[in-house]
């Protein structure tokens, strides 16, 4: 055995009574092989708890206590676990579980690759500060713990990309909005219409249609009085006042000839008196009739002149429906124009909608890029560790292959496993050690299984691991 070469011992753990596994200086893969039950798995689980001191291996029935040795190191497992001295060969020491950046445990690929990323992080040792996070929202990164870098990140990442989803909310909102007005907008707005000009040829119209409207009223009220006039009229008799007249002073005539007649008649005086009473009494008749019929003619004259003068002609029903239609027509340019009036404003909040909405859509846009920019935070920390081809893009971990840039997760398991130890080797450095489970190896092919021999070798660290064979007890095999 070289100097450089050391000794790790088991003795009464679990199902093994004593077992020297021998670590080559010149480092590589070293195969502990045995049959079902022998103890591999739990030998590589005592050594884990030797070089981290976490976990309790078991003890060997009917043995009170077992113990494991690594270099500078002895642990002793009984009713408790006592752990002395001081490990004097580099492991990755709870930095980083192989195993889970393998396989982290979780179906969903994006908790899978969290868990992967914190790991990572982890192994880089590296921290973020406030000036890391210049350039992203000051109100998003309130408050916000950098004690861990993946949860930072991660929480900045979902503030940011719900402030898009609110501006993108409101970017749709508003587009709707604007689609709506736009689609609603029946009116030809290209040749526009003025309204105080449709409105004065709405009044004008309003005017002529109301004098037509008077003259109507005008004309059925003087028929009404023509009416009346005429039915008063028909009650007063046609008569000839001026034959009255003559009649009434041709009797006078002769009443006067018979009073002087009598004069002259003495004798015959009462006779011609009771004429002349007679005549006179028909000639005061006579010229109360005379002017009765006077009053009547002249009252006749009064009303057929009130029938002349009372007289309207009604304005024709071509005249009142042309009137009419033109009024509705001045309606409708003044109700065209009021709605081109509207429509032109609603164009115009159709119109700073749409910027509004071209304005969210913007702040959404550069929240999603500041989203993917915590991504770039995540991977310099990541780049910060040796030989890790490994980034983060939209959360998830990414490397490139032949296929181009492909999902960690998306590779076979002995890609992640090729990628994984060879991280892990350049973290422990010459001289360190590594273990790995038993399935772990068992699952990788026989390429794989050299890659990752020579891996080792070319760092001069050690991989322990183990498979079933059929070895009785436990043999150490260097691959």
């Amino acid at each position: 055995m070289s100097k450089a070469d050391y000794v790790i011992e088991l003795d009464s753990i679990g199902a093994i009574r004593s077992a020297k596994i021998l670590i080559p200086k010149d480092g590589g893969v070293v195969v502990l092989t045995g049959r079902n039950g022998s103890g591999k798995s739990t030998a590589l689980e005592a050594i884990q708890s030797a070089m981290t001191g976490k976990g309790k291996p078991p003890v060997t029935d009917m043995s009170k206590s077992g113990t494991v040795s690594v270099p500078g190191v002895m642990m002793t497992v009984g009713r408790s676990v006592r752990r002395q001295g001081e490990l004097q060969v580099e492991t990755l020491e709870g930095r980083l579980s192989i195993a889970d950046l393998v396989d982290p445990g979780f179906v969903d690929p994006e908790r899978a690759d969290a868990k992967r990323i914190k790991a990572l992080v982890g192994l880089s040792k590296a921290d973020i500060n406030a000036g890391d996070l210049h350039g992203f929202p000051a109100n998003l990164t309130k408050d916000l713990s950098l004690d861990d870098p993946v949860s930072a990140m991660s929480e900045l990442r979902k503030r940011l990309n719900i402030g898009a989803n609110e501006y993108e909310k409101f970017s749709e909102k508003d587009e709707a909005a604007a689609a709506g007005i736009i689609e609603s907008l029946a009116g030809d707005l290209d040749t526009p219409l003025d309204p105080a000009a449709a409105q004065e040829q709405v009044t004008a119209a309003i005017r002529a249609l109301d004098a037509l409207q008077k003259q109507v009223e005008l004309a059925e009220s003087a028929k009404v009085r023509i009416e009346a006039a005429r039915e008063r009229l028909a009650s007063i008799p046609d008569v000839d006042a001026f034959a009255a007249y003559e009649k009434a002073e041709s009797l006078s005539g002769i009443a006067l000839e018979e009073k002087e007649h009598a004069l002259e008649l003495k004798q015959q005086y009462e006779e011609a008196l009771e004429k002349y009473r007679k005549s006179a009494e028909a000639a005061r008749i006579a010229r109360v009739e005379a002017s009765a019929q006077a009053e009547q003619a002249k009252l006749r004259e009064e009303l057929e002149r009130q029938i002349q003068e009372a007289h309207v002609d009604p304005p024709s029903a071509d005249a009142l429906a042309a009137a009419a239609a033109e009024l509705e027509a001045a309606k409708a340019s003044q109700a065209k124009a009021a709605q081109q009036q509207v429509m032109a404003q609603q164009r115009e909040r159709a119109d700073a909608l749409i910027l509004t909405a071209q304005e969210y859509a913007d702040e959404a846009k550069e929240l999603r890029e500041k989203a993917r920019q915590t991504d770039e935070v995540l991977s310099e920390i990541v780049s910060e560790i040796p030989s890790c081809p490994l980034r983060v893009i939209d959360g998830r971990l990414v490397t490139n292959t032949k296929r181009g840039a492909t999902f960690y997760a998306d590779l076979s398991a002995g890609e992640r496993w090729r990628i994984a130890l060879d991280i892990a080797i350049q973290a422990v450095g010459t001289g360190g050690l590594l273990v790995i489970p038993q399935e772990a190896w068992e699952g990788l092919d026989p390429a794989n299984r050299a890659a990752i021999d020579a891996q080792a070798k070319g760092a001069q660290v050690v991989v322990l691991t183990a498979e079933c064979s059929a070895d009785d007890g436990i043999v150490a095999v260097k691959q």
